[in-house]
Parts: C-alpha cells; structure tokens; sequence
C-alpha cells in the first residue's frame, strides 16, 4: 500500500512540474509574439508567481519581462496566465524608438 502511494505522489508531483514548464514555454512565446507585434526589444523573462486552483485552469501564475525600445532604456512588464488561457498583459509607460517625444 505503501508503494502504491509512493508512485500516485510521484505521478502527481511529476505532473505538476510538468505543466509548470509547459505554461513557462508558453508563456514566453506569448511574450515574444507581443514584442514582435509592437517592435520591442525583449530582455529577459521570468516567473513571479503562481498558486493552484481548482478547476480546468488550475495553474495560474505571473511573468514578469524586461523589454528596451530604444535600445537604451529597459522596462519591465507582466503576463497573467490562467493555465495556458486568457493571457493578460500590463505594458508601463515607454519611449517610442522613432521619436524621442512620443510615449505609448
């Protein structure tokens, strides 16, 4: 019975780090494709957090991303994934790279 315990724990553990990597590699493909849609430079990409829920979207988590406009100046912003849906994501105030004026 022992046994049969020990491999469900490690069934469920491997799973779970599994879809861990799973929502990382997606979300920093949803983070590259943001970047290339609005011509910045991304710099770096990391987990904030995450907890779990129940339901079909139980892994829900924060990214956290740096990203240059003008190759200067770095910013960060945030991805909200709720498993591998409804990406949400918070851009702060940055220079656009054509003119030194103009914010977005």
């Amino acid at each position: 019975m022992t046994n049969l315990l020990f491999i469900l724990f490690s069934v469920i553990f491997a799973t779970l780090i599994w879809r861990l990597r799973q929502q990382s590699e997606h979300a920093k493909a949803l983070i590259e494709q943001q970047c290339v849609k609005l011509d910045l430079q991304l710099l770096s990409v990391s987990r904030s957090k995450f907890n779990y829920k129940l339901g079909p979207d139980f892994l829900r988590a924060s990214f956290l991303f740096e990203f240059s406009s003008d190759n200067e100046n770095s910013y960060q912003g945030t991805l909200f994934l709720s498993g591998l849906h409804r990406p949400r994501f918070e851009f702060p105030v940055y220079r656009s790279f054509d003119s030194t004026d103009q914010l977005h």
